[in-house]
């Protein structure tokens, strides 16, 4: 099984365990199209699965772990000392390009290399004064320390959540739709598993006091299961 099978199955078995599903699954089959077939309460059903992550947003986020794993690699190949740091870039649009890029590096690469160089001498946690003033037009706030002895770097901060853009999720659901006339077997049920909320603003949705009766398809069920929190939306 690939990797990208394990983690479906897995985000799988985990969404029909959730208790108020109150589901009893007696088998769970591996598949293609579709993705798997599952025995549910004695009733063969299909299910596609499908992760609700926003492209647009998935994209800033690459683009932001980009930079700071590109200063870790520049400041592990000068020093041997391993650090924990945490950066928060402040909410504006990062400029792209490669001029653009090495700057947003060379920023966080001697930030981090300043407070490493006045400190390294100890055991330190350096913390920048969140919510006072910002550290710079690019950069929020920070945290560093040495005292994990462990090599971790990544960008880290707070989102606010915002409710699913209907029209994105319509979209999402009509394509996976276009799959059931591929099946070569016909089913009790036909069901999809869209699962969101991965710890990233790309893949967190709100999905209260959102009507779905307007959302027609011709899978049976439609369920939006948030992967962190182990809730379970109806949507169909």
């Amino acid at each position: 099984m690939d990797k990208k099978k394990q983690i479906e199955r897995y985000q799988l078995e985990k969404f029909v365990s959730n208790e108020n599903l109150k589901l009893l699954v007696y088998d769970i089959e591996n598949c293609e199209t579709p993705d798997f077939e599952v025995n549910i309460n004695k009733r063969l059903v299909s299910i596609e699965h499908s992760r609700l992550i926003n492209p647009g947003l998935q994209q800033v986020e690459q683009y932001r772990d980009k930079i700071i794993k590109l200063a870790q690699k520049r400041f592990e190949e000068k020093y041997q000392d391993k650090l924990y740091a945490l950066i928060t870039f402040n909410n504006i649009i990062l400029d792209g390009g490669k001029i653009a890029e090495q700057n947003y590096v060379d920023e966080v690469f001697n930030l981090i290399e300043e407070i490493y160089l006045n400190n390294k001498r100890f055991e330190f946690k350096i913390h920048s004064k969140r919510h006072r003033e910002k550290v710079s037009k690019t950069i929020e706030s920070f945290s560093v320390d040495n005292v994990q002895n462990f090599s971790h770097w990544q960008h880290f901060g707070a989102y606010r959540v915002d409710w699913i853009d209907m029209n994105w999720l319509k979209g999402v659901i009509n394509k996976k739709e276009q799959n059931i006339k591929k099946y070569t077997k016909k089913y009790d049920e036909n069901w999809l598993l869209l699962v969101s909320d991965f710890g990233t603003k790309a893949s967190a949705n709100r999905t209260d006091f959102i009507d779905f009766s307007k959302i027609e398809s011709e899978f049976d069920k439609i369920y939006i299961h948030s992967y962190m929190a182990d809730e379970v939306t109806i949507v169909k």
